[in-house]
C-alpha cells in the first residue's frame, strides 16, 4: 500500500458519536457557498470536492469516503461503465459528486443517492446542483430499504449495475438481500462496500462469502447486529431510536466473487486488512477500505479463456507423463483388471452407448467391456470434430459421430441415430442423453423397437414417458396422482395467474399460520433455460409488497408458449439419485448430496434411512410404469427433517442417466444389471445393485485445480486473498487426490482423461474466444458450457 500524503489529512475524528450530525453539515454548506472562489467552483465537480476537502482539513472532520478510497471506486466505475449506479448513504454528497461525475464520464445514465436524513439530503442536493450534476444524480430521501422498494415499484429502478454501500452498517446485508429479491442485483452486478474491515461488518462478509448451500440453510434467519461494534450499531439511536430492518430472504442462489482492498481514511489512518473473500463465478463484490482488484480481470471473457488454455498447456507434461506411465503399466501388468475382455464369443452382441463424451456414458461403456463378453460401440454429437474424450476410449470398438440438431429441427439427429442402430445391428442401446436430447432419444427408442421388435432392447424411456417425467409441471401432477408427497405446485401461463395464486396463498397463511412462517414460492420456466437459472431462487411473494411482486413478474415472459411452474419453496438440504430400471423393477440405486453444480460425489450408505426413503419413492414410480418401463431414472429431492422423520419433496425428475453412475465404477454386478434387459440372459431375480464397498467418492481434477488452487493462488498473488484460503484449498485438494478418485481417469484407459483436458476443453475455450460466445461456468463431467 502506498504512503498517505499527510498534507491531505482531514482533522482528527472526534471520539464517540460526536463526529457528525452536530450542525457541521450545514456549516459545510455555508463554507462552500461563501468560498471566495465560488464562481469558479460552480459547474465543476472537481472544485466542489476540493472545497469539501478544504473544510474537512481546516475546520472539522467529515465522514467522507475520501480521495484515496474514492479513487478505487472511480477506477471501478471506469471499468464497469454502469448505466445505473446506486449509493446507500450519501452524507454530505462527497461520494455522490465524485462518483456521479465518474458515472457521467463513463457514459452512465443515472446515479441514485439514497439518504435517510433530510438535512443531509438537502446538503447533497445543493452541492450536486452546484457541481452541475443534477442531470445525472437523483437524491432520494428516506430509509434505504423503503426507498429501494419505492423506486422499484415505480419502475424507476429496474437494475443496479454498480452499488456503493456506505450507510448504516447493520443494513448492508438486509438491503443487499432486498435488492437480490427484487432482481435489482443479478449476475454481472458489482458491489463496493466501505468500512467492512474497520470498524467491521461480519454479517455482511459472512453473507457475500457464503455458499449457496450455507445461505439456503440460513434462509429466513434474522440478521443479528451483536457482532458489529457497539458504536456502529448505536450511532443513529439518538435521532431515530431503535432501527428496524426489512427481512427479505434475498436470493441464496447468487454467488459472489469478492476481494478485499485496503487504503486510508481521509484522516490518513490506514484501514486495516484482516481477511480476503472467496471467489466464485457469477458476481463481483468489492470491499473498499485500496487499489482496484486485479483479480477481476480474470473473470472477463477473453482473459479467463486464455488463462484456462494456458493452464492446460502448463499441465500438459504432467498429464502426458501420467498417460505414458499408464500405457507402460498396461503393457507389463498381468492384472486382468487392466485388460478389457474384447474376445468374441458365440453369444456376443452389439451394445451401443450414446453420450460417451460425458463421464456417465464413459463409465457405463467401461463397466460393460470389462465385465461382459459383448462388443461395445459408442456415439455422440461432437461440437468440434475429433475432440470427444470418449472417442479415444479403449472400452469401445468403434465411435460414431451423430448429426447435431439444427435448431428446432431434430430430424438429422434422430435419423443418424436410427441409421446407426440399423447399420450396426444393435441389440442393446444404452442412452446417456443430455437434457437437450432426452425427448429425441425417446422418439428414437419408439421407432427402433417398432422396426426391430424383439431383436432390439433399449435402456431408454419412450417419448411419452420422457415428456411426463421431464416437464416439471407434468411430473409433479403425475407424482401427486400416484399418491406421493409433492410440494404445492402450479402451472402458470401468465403473470396475472401467478399473482392470483400468491394472493390466495397469503390469505390462507393469514388464517392457518403455517409452521415455519408464511409459505413462499419459487418460479421456474418449465423448459430448459440456462440463462434463467440465477433467477429461479427468487422467493415469492416479494417482501417489498404486492407492487414489487407485480413489477418483478412483468419482467418475465410468462405465456402459454413459455409456461412457468410456481412451486412451494422447501427449506432443507438437496439430494439426487441415480437408478437403473428394467421392466418396472429397480435394478441399481444410489443417492448422494446434491448442489446446483455438482462436481463432488459421495454416496449415502445403502442402509441410511434417507437413502431407503428415496429408494422406496423410486420403486413406487418404477412399479407404476409397468413392464414397458425401462430406462435410467434420477430424482432431485429437498428434504425436511432427519432420519426416520425426514420428509421427501421431489422437485424434479431426470428420466436419463445421472453422473452419479460414476459411483458404480468399481461394481462389476452393475454390468449384469444392464444385461437383464435381455430376457434370455437373466432369468433369476438378483439383489439390488448398490456401489461396491468400500465406496469411493469422486471429483474432477480440472475443476478442483481451478476452484481450490488457481483462483485462491491468483487472489493471494495480487494482494486480494489470504494464505488461509490457499491453505484450505490445498488441504481439500490433497484430500481428494489421496482419498478420492478422479471421475474420468483410470489406469487401463487413460486417453479420455488426457483428451478431456488437453483437446476438448482447450478447443471449446478457443472456439469461445473466436466466436465471442460468452459463458458463465462449465461442468467438466458433462462437458457442458453454460451460456451467459
Amino acid at each position: 500500500m502506498t504512503k498517505f500524503d499527510q498534507a491531505k489529512a482531514y482533522a482528527p475524528q472526534e471520539e464517540g458519536t460526536g463526529f457528525f450530525d452536530d450542525g457541521r453539515e450545514i456549516e459545510l454548506l455555508h463554507f462552500v457557498y461563501s468560498h471566495p472562489d465560488l464562481e469558479n467552483i460552480r459547474g465543476s465537480p472537481e472544485k466542489v470536492l476540493q472545497a469539501i476537502d478544504e473544510y474537512g482539513r481546516t475546520k472539522k472532520y467529515l465522514m467522507n469516503v475520501g480521495e484515496d478510497k474514492g479513487r478505487i471506486v472511480c477506477d471501478l466505475i471506469a471499468e464497469v461503465k454502469p448505466e445505473v449506479m446506486v449509493e446507500l448513504g450519501g452524507y454530505v454528497g462527497y461520494s455522490c459528486v465524485l462518483f456521479g461525475d465518474a458515472v457521467r464520464k463513463a457514459g452512465g445514465q443515472r446515479y441514485y443517492s439514497l439518504e435517510m436524513n433530510p438535512e443531509f439530503a438537502a446538503v447533497i442536493m445543493s452541492l450536486v446542483d452546484l457541481a452541475g450534476l443534477s442531470d445525472v444524480v437523483k437524491v432520494v430521501v428516506g430509509s434505504s430499504d423503503a426507498s429501494i422498494a419505492r423506486l422499484h415499484a415505480q419502475g424507476l429502478l429496474k437494475h443496479i449495475d454498480l452499488m456503493f454501500l456506505d450507510h448504516y452498517k447493520p443494513a448492508y446485508t438486509t438491503d443487499l438481500k432486498l435488492c437480490e429479491e427484487l432482481q435489482l442485483i443479478t449476475p454481472g452486478s458489482v458491489l463496493a462496500a466501505d468500512n467492512v474491515i474497520k470498524p467491521g461488518n461480519p454479517p455482511y462478509l459472512e453473507y457475500v462469502r457464503g455458499s449457496v448451500e450455507e445461505k439456503r440453510r440460513k434462509l429466513g434467519a434474522v440478521v443479528k447486529s451483536q457482532s458489529l461494534p457497539g458504536k456502529t450499531v448505536n450511532q443513529y439511536q439518538k435521532r431515530y431510536g431503535e432501527m428496524k430492518f426489512n427481512q427479505s430472504p434475498g436470493n441464496p442462489n447468487l454467488v459472489y466473487e469478492s476481494q478485499l482492498v485496503h487504503s486510508f481514511e481521509p484522516t490518513g489512518v490506514p484501514a486495516r486488512r484482516r481477511n480476503s473473500s472467496r471467489t466464485a463465478v457469477g458476481m463481483k463484490a468489492m470491499f473498499t477500505s485500496g487499489h482496484l482488484p486485479t483479480m477481476a480481470i480474470f473473470h472477463r471473457h477473453e482473459p479467463k479463456n486464455i488463462l484456462l488454455i494456458l493452464l492446460s498447456v502448463l499441465c500438459l507434461p504432467i498429464s502426458a507423463t501420467i498417460t505414458l506411465a499408464s500405457f507402460l503399466y498396461i503393457c507389463v501388468s498381468k492384472d486382468e483388471a487392466t485388460r478389457p475382455q474384447l474376445h468374441a464369443t458365440s453369444r456376443r452382441k452389439t451394445i451401443l452407448v450414446t453420450g460417451i463424451s460425458m463421464t456417465k456414458g464413459l463409465i457405463i461403456a467401461r463397466l460393460l467391456v470389462k465385465h461382459t463378453p459383448h462388443r461395445i460401440i459408442a456415439a455422440d454429437t461432437e461440437p468440434i470434430p475429433f475432440t470427444s474424450p470418449g472417442r479415444y476410449s479403449r472400452a469401445i470398438a468403434q465411435f460414431y459421430r451423430l448429426s447435431s440438431p439444427q435448431g428446432a429441427n431434430t430430424k438429422p439427429y434422430i435419423d443418424s441415430l436410427l441409421d446407426l442402430i440399423r447399420r450396426e445391428d444393435v441389440h442393446l442401446w444404452i442412452s446417456c442423453s443430455s437434457v437437450v436430447d432426452a425427448i429425441e432419444d425417446g422418439e428414437v427408442m419408439r421407432s427402433a423397437q417398432k422396426e426391430r421388435r424383439k431383436r432390439f432392447h433399449a435402456v431408454q424411456f419412450d417419448s411419452d414417458v420422457v415428456n411426463k417425467l421431464h416437464e416439471k409441471d407434468a411430473f409433479i401432477e403425475y407424482i401427486q396422482n400416484i399418491g406421493l408427497l409433492v410440494p404445492e405446485s402450479h402451472r402458470c401461463t401468465s403473470a396475472a395467474q401467478v399473482e392470483d395464486i400468491l394472493t390466495k396463498s397469503a390469505s390462507r397463511n393469514g388464517t392457518e399460520k403455517p409452521k415455519g412462517g408464511s409459505k413462499r414460492f419459487i418460479l421456474k420456466p418449465i423448459g430448459v433455460d440456462d440463462k434463467a437459472r440465477a433467477q429461479m431462487m427468487t422467493l415469492l411473494p416479494l417482501s417489498a409488497g404486492p407492487k414489487a411482486t407485480a413489477s418483478y413478474l412483468s419482467t418475465l415472459n410468462i405465456s402459454s408458449s413459455n409456461p412457468y411452474i410456481l412451486q412451494q419453496y422447501i427449506t432443507g438440504p438437496e439430494y439426487c439419485t441415480h437408478s437403473l430400471v428394467v421392466r418396472g423393477e429397480v435394478k441399481a440405486f444410489v443417492s448422494c448430496p446434491s448442489s446446483d453444480l455438482l462436481m463432488h460425489y459421495a454416496p449415502l450408505p445403502a442402509d441410511a434411512p434417507l437413502n431407503t426413503k428415496m429408494l422406496d419413492f423410486t420403486k413406487r414410480v418404477a412399479e407404476d410404469g409397468g413392464e414397458e418401463f425401462t430406462g435410467h431414472l434420477s430424482f432431485d429431492f429437498l428434504v425436511e427433517g432427519e432420519g426416520q422423520d425426514a420428509r421427501l419433496y421431489p422437485i424434479e425428475c431426470n428420466p436419463r442417466a445421472h453422473t452419479a453412475v460414476v459411483l458404480f465404477q468399481d461394481t462389476p454386478v452393475m454390468a449384469e444389471a444392464y444385461l437383464s434387459c435381455f430376457e434370455s440372459e437373466l432369468t433369476m431375480r438378483k439383489p439390488l445393485v448398490v456401489p461396491a464397498q468400500p465406496a469411493h467418492s469422486y471429483y474432477w481434477i480440472g475443476h478442483d485445480l481451478v476452484t481450490l488452487l488457481l483462483i485462491p493462488a491468483l487472489t493471494l498473488l495480487f494482494g486480494e486473498g489470504s494464505v488461509e484460503e490457499v491453505k484450505s484449498g490445498l488441504e481439500t485438494l490433497w484430500e481428494h487426490l489421496v482419498h478420492w478418485r478422479d471421475g474420468t481417469y483410470v489406469a487401463w484407459d487413460p486417453v479420455p482423461f488426457f483428451v478431456l483436458y488437453h483437446v476438448y476443453w482447450p478447443s471449446r475455450f478457443l472456439e469461445s474466444l473466436v466466436r465471442g460466445k460468452e459463458w458463465s461456468r462449465i461442468n467438466v463431467s458433462t462437458t457442458k458450457m453454460f451460456a451467459c
